[in-house]
């Protein structure tokens, strides 16, 4: 008998994000936590930057992991190693409250305290929250993937394009490099190819 085929859940991106996810909302509290306004505005600027590098990585990886999703999806009845999600009881606004954070805070908290503390207009990228709301999307389908342990099992968001064989191949090798590298920015160079 023949032993089923198996996928990773995680391809190797835990621990280049490990520091990193969560982040923007620990320091975005820290900068509020800060009780002088005239301290607040002098503190701004460092926050502003921190929290856009912050920022990159957290999308970057969610991105990560919706083209991994793509790649393992067209792998036909693989077992899934590694998702310590599985059998865990999560209800809806436990696994999205990091995603909704972050949807919140890129559409309304960061360009309003841009304007208010540097007088500086701030829009996101379109992309960073195309990539949030479908990753948001991704964990409601799959309920937060605590009973995905067969590839047959992944459903994809409906805006996240049909991958052929060719693009397969290149997200793959994209996937490596950048965990290679330890930095997943890199990915949004192939962006295009998920949507």
């Amino acid at each position: 008998m023949d032993e089923k085929k198996k996928v990773l859940f995680d391809p190797g991106y835990a621990p280049i994000v490990i520091d990193s996810i969560g982040q923007v909302g620990y320091t975005y509290y820290m900068f509020s936590a800060i009780p002088n306004l005239k301290l607040k505005r002098l503190n701004f600027p460092m926050t502003f930057n921190k929290i856009e590098k912050l920022l990159k990585v957290n999308v970057s990886f969610y991105l990560g992991c919706l083209m991994w999703a793509s790649v393992i999806s067209n792998c036909d009845d693989c077992e899934i190693e590694g998702n310590k999600l599985l059998g865990e009881d999560a209800k809806e606004e436990e696994y999205t409250s990091e995603i909704n954070f972050l949807i919140n805070f890129l559409e309304k908290d960061f360009p309003r305290d841009c304007k208010y503390f540097m007088n500086k207009n701030y829009s996101p990228d379109e992309k960073y929250l195309t990539i949030l709301k479908t990753y948001r999307d991704f964990l409601i389908i799959n309920s937060g993937f605590v009973a995905c342990s067969n590839t047959n099992q992944i459903k994809l968001p409906e805006n996240i394009k049909k991958l052929n064989n060719e693009n397969i191949e290149k997200i793959k090798i994209e996937i490596q490099n950048s965990i290679d590298i330890k930095d997943l920015s890199k990915l949004f160079e192939f962006y295009d190819l998920i949507f």
